[in-house]
């Protein structure tokens, strides 16, 4: 009788240990859900996939335009972290008390694609043809598009507009338009050959400094995908893809993290 006692206690001391450590790791492992802006989605879903591989947890992405995002972010879509391309619309959520943290991941570049044909400044200076960007309504890269049209005078016949900066891209890679204003990061991931793009200089449009914020609500390993997104290889990897980056999450010469 002893025995069975002590068998019975012992039993429920393991239970009682292994039942505060599941419900310890459980909340460890909660999925996340990013909201990320359409430029970005190639380059997240890598850092994704490193993540997960380094802590176990899932990363479900959703992409959209910037201010498609930021309306869903309003009217309660439950993401944890929204990766935007601009730094208007998180600081907006911040303001509002949306967030419990904000911060520059990156500095986006815009380029000139003409497939078949040679891209320079010259070509773009003196294109006539349909161009495509993305709705500067809703998507930082078409108000840098409007902004370096302006600049240099370009005298497109027509201007068509994606939703967001992926379908900008898909109308010039479906030939549905003959060139397009887009992101260095999309050329960068589907090896655009160099002749057929051209970078647009920085100063020709408002910087495209593009912030994260971690929302109110947000799972507790929202902060710990924040921290691998600026580990050293993770930034590597997404100077990469085409963007610009600082080793304080800001622009150089500007002030400490938000």
């Amino acid at each position: 009788m002893t025995s069975s006692n002590g068998w019975i206690r012992r039993k429920v001391l393991i239970a009682g240990v292994l039942i505060p450590l599941f419900v310890h790791s459980s909340c460890y492992a909660d999925d996340l859900r990013i909201g990320v802006a359409s430029n970005f989605r190639s380059t997240l879903e890598q850092i994704a996939t490193g993540f997960k591989l380094a802590h176990n947890i899932e990363v479900e992405v959703s992409a959209a335009s910037t201010g498609a995002l930021f309306a869903q972010v309003k009217s309660g879509a439950p993401f944890d972290i929204l990766f935007a391309a601009d730094s208007i619309r998180p600081a907006l959520l911040e303001s509002e008390g949306h967030t419990r943290l904000r911060r520059t991941y990156a500095y986006g570049q815009l380029v000139f694609w003409t497939p078949g044909k040679p891209a320079n400044e010259t070509t773009l200076k003196q294109y006539k043809g349909t161009m495509a960007i993305a709705n500067p309504r809703h998507a930082p890269y078409g108000k840098a598009a409007t902004d370096t049209l302006e600049l240099m005078q370009v005298k497109s016949d027509r201007v068509v507009y994606g939703t967001n900066i992926a379908q900008a891209f898909n109308f010039v890679r479906t030939g549905n338009a003959p060139a397009g204003l887009i992101a260095l990061s999309q050329i960068k991931y589907m090896n655009v050959p160099a002749i057929e793009f051209w970078v647009v200089p920085p100063e020709s449009y408002a910087p495209i400094e593009q912030q994260l914020v971690v929302l109110k609500n947000a799972s507790m390993n929202a902060e710990l995908f924040v921290a691998y997104t600026f580990d050293p290889g993770t930034t590597r990897l997404i100077e990469k893809s085409g963007y610009l980056v600082s080793d304080t999450g800001n622009q150089p010469g500007t002030g400490a993290d938000r």
